[in-house]
């Protein structure tokens, strides 16, 4: 039996135990679901006993496809579902079997260009070598296995910077709005309300913190919520001066007043960091590509009149 052969027998039975595994998980599941069930009907259980930590009962949640293998897979801790699900909300996902959805995903970004890879092996091993093909395969299982997590991160750079791009117009709104005479949650509302058409990330983090704000929770404790979820600096240090002006008594439109102008100072320092730092960074594409085709068309005219000069001689 040649190596190739021998190759395609052992990745083949590492498929179908994977493969067998995962039946085995979906048929468990399936039958626990059934036992619950009937234990329900027999009046053995009064609540939902399928109740996952950080994620809510299973007749709440909206059901995919994806959720639905995610959810007969082994689910990690309280703590990583917690903070699988912070990460999520940051990126966008706040539907409650995100997670679960999210799990899945991984789970066929894994395995399923492994099992197309081996599909196609016949055909791609008379082509390609024995080490190129275990090379392809190993670099598969690596963008399977982080690039879910890097999409996730990315998506939540990109929310985080559109909330950044339009924190400014939030504080303006909310300062004008506290100074006409409005409360600091019906500021919050109204705002989130104007905020809506241009920056949506925004009011969707926005429309959160006044939802948890009518359940009860503490303004402070809200907006520290709303500034971890949109991950900024400048929502925090919000959150600490407003309070602060509360305790102390301060007028909180002038609090408000002070805090705009400050940010707006900052970042007008940052612009103008930026546009300092620019000359050092032009540096290097000034000599690789312009410096170089400045010297070809300054030498060019005294070479051509040198090559007519060597050809007449």
């Amino acid at each position: 039996m040649s190596f190739t052969n021998a190759l395609t027998i052992l990745i083949s039975a590492a498929f179908l135990g994977i493969s067998l595994w995962l039946c085995f998980i979906a048929v468990r599941g399936a039958i626990r679901d059934n036992a619950k069930v009937e234990r329900r009907l027999a009046g053995g259980a009064s609540l939902d006993a399928d109740t996952d930590v950080g994620i809510g009962a299973k007749a709440k949640a909206k059901r995919n496809l994806l959720s639905q293998l995610g959810s007969h897979l082994t689910l990690p801790d309280a703590k990583e579902i917690s903070r699988l699900r912070f990460e999520l909300a940051r990126a966008g996902y706040y539907d409650p079997s995100s997670v679960k959805t999210f799990l899945a995903v991984r789970v066929v970004s894994l395995f399923a260009p492994q099992i197309i890879f081996l599909a196609l092996w016949g055909p791609l091993s008379a082509k390609l070598s024995v080490g190129v093909c275990l090379i392809l395969i190993m670099v598969l299982a690596a963008v399977g296995l982080l690039g879910p997590t890097q999409f996730l991160k990315r998506k939540a750079a990109k929310r985080t910077n559109s909330c950044r791009l339009g924190f400014p117009d939030l504080m303006d709104l909310m300062t004008a709005c506290v100074e006409a005479g409005l409360s600091m949650d019906a500021s919050l509302v109204r705002v989130s309300h104007e905020l809506g058409g241009r920056y949506p990330a925004l009011k969707q983090n926005m429309d959160i913190m006044n939802l948890e704000l009518r359940a009860g929770r503490e303004r402070n404790e809200a907006m520290i919520n709303f500034a971890d979820r949109i991950n900024l600096d400048e929502a925090k240090a919000l959150a600490v001066m407003l309070k602060q002006a509360e305790e102390m008594g301060s007028s909180v439109g002038h609090a408000l007043r002070t805090f705009s102008e400050d940010m707006r100072h900052k970042r007008m320092m940052k612009a103008e960091e930026k546009a300092m730092a620019l000359p050092a960074k032009m540096t290097v594409p000034l000599i690789v590509f312009i410096f170089p085709t400045i010297m070809v068309m300054l030498m060019m005219p005294a070479g051509i009149r040198l090559m007519e000069g060597l050809a007449v001689q």
